[in-house]
């Protein structure tokens, strides 16, 4: 078994279930033909405000969806995808969304963002709100599929194919499941371990990310734990003192986790994992502040690739977000257009990297 986190998931609605609400339905509840719905529906002049009132809210009670109604009405299909992301304010999901958009739209699909607009990557598909989403899509409202962009924790096993999915069915709802993808956060720990051994450093911190009572724990344990191990194998430990949880994975949270270090009268580690590429930034604001340099006094290191990384010079863990967008779009559109099982074409699996820049260096000598 291997301790995973998929970032991605996709629900869609199966192909071969029971009848949807159809145009005709409305038409026959609303008393009204089937051309007065659709213009009501889609804003064209010469319907009454009473009349259009009387159809809207019977479509909203049928779970009747009229976007795309001319493409709905001819193949069954609303051609619409909805991303759900957890919110709109990270780098991470503008960064997915775009992936699956530039793939998705090209292939004539509407795209759809959803903002849940929580305070979690962690995404709770046992949750009321995501029940509601899948009741949605069950009953045809609109939308063919769902992509979901956040992390799912969940056990993988290499031998078994059928544990890379994750269960979204809904009870009632006719969906089905495809597999996402897997971030090896423990692999990426690994990778700057190994980087960091290299270069001569013995006495590492790690900027924990983790917020407290979220259940997205996984994610930073595995980072960890890929860090902590190799460096273990190797003869060495890390000082549990070392070990810094700020309370979240932004740049404050690093500006917080360097101050605290600073502040123990410690002797200061040379090298530090932080979980984020924004707690590295706040990291290394604060050690400018001082007037200390990167690589030159202390090594940083991190794991992501955001996109500023690059203008920063930091050293860090590539998830390839984007292309994780690009992935999920490609898997999505095979799900739909296939049988409605998720027999979805093999991708070969995205691997982390590590990309080396400017702030990891051999040990100072003054420290070593």
């Amino acid at each position: 078994m291997l301790a995973e986190t998929q970032t991605w998931v996709i629900a869609t609605r199966s192909q071969t279930t029971a009848r949807r609400t159809t145009i005709a339905d409305v038409a026959r509840e609303a008393g009204v033909n089937k051309g007065t719905v659709s213009r009501a529906l889609r804003g064209i002049p010469g319907v009454g405000a009473s009349t259009r009132e009387r159809i809207i809210e019977t479509a909203d009670r049928l779970d009747f969806s009229a976007s795309h109604l001319a493409t709905a009405l001819a193949s069954g299909q609303s051609r619409t995808v909805g991303i759900v992301l957890p919110t709109l304010r990270s780098w991470y999901f503008s960064e997915f969304a775009s992936g699956a958009s530039e793939v998705l739209s090209p292939s004539g699909f509407r795209v759809e963002l959803i903002n849940l607009d929580v305070d979690s990557d962690f995404l709770e598909v046992d949750s009321p709100q995501f029940r509601k989403l899948f009741r949605e899509l069950g009953a045809g409202r609109g939308r063919d599929a769902l992509l979901f962009g956040g992390t799912i924790s969940t056990e993988r096993n290499e031998h078994n194919a059928d544990s890379a999915r994750v269960p979204v069915l809904a009870p009632g709802s006719p969906l089905t499941s495809v597999p996402g993808i897997f971030v090896d956060n423990r692999m990426g720990g690994r990778l700057i371990a190994e980087h960091l051994l290299a270069l001569g450093h013995r006495n590492i911190a790690i900027f924990d990310g983790r917020m407290a009572g979220k259940r997205d724990y996984h994610v930073w344990d595995q980072r960890t734990d890929g860090l902590r191990d190799t460096i273990r194998e190797a003869g060495f430990d890390i000082d549990s003192r070392n070990v810094v949880r700020p309370g979240d994975c932004h740049a404050a949270d690093g500006e917080r986790a360097m101050n605290v270090l600073l502040a123990s009268g410690r002797k200061l580690p040379t090298g530090i994992f932080c979980h984020t590429d924004e707690m590295a930034f706040g990291a290394m604001a604060v050690l400018r502040a001082v007037g200390l340099r990167c690589p030159d006094d202390l090594s940083i290191a991190a794991f992501d690739d955001h996109p500023m990384s690059r203008w920063w010079g930091l050293t860090t863990v590539s998830q390839h977000a984007h292309e994780q967008g690009v992935r999920a779009a490609n898997a999505m559109i095979n799900a739909v257009s296939g049988d409605g099982n998720g027999s979805e074409k093999e991708q070969p699996e995205l691997q982390v990297e590590l990309v080396v820049r400017g702030t990891t260096g051999p040990v100072p000598h003054d420290a070593a």
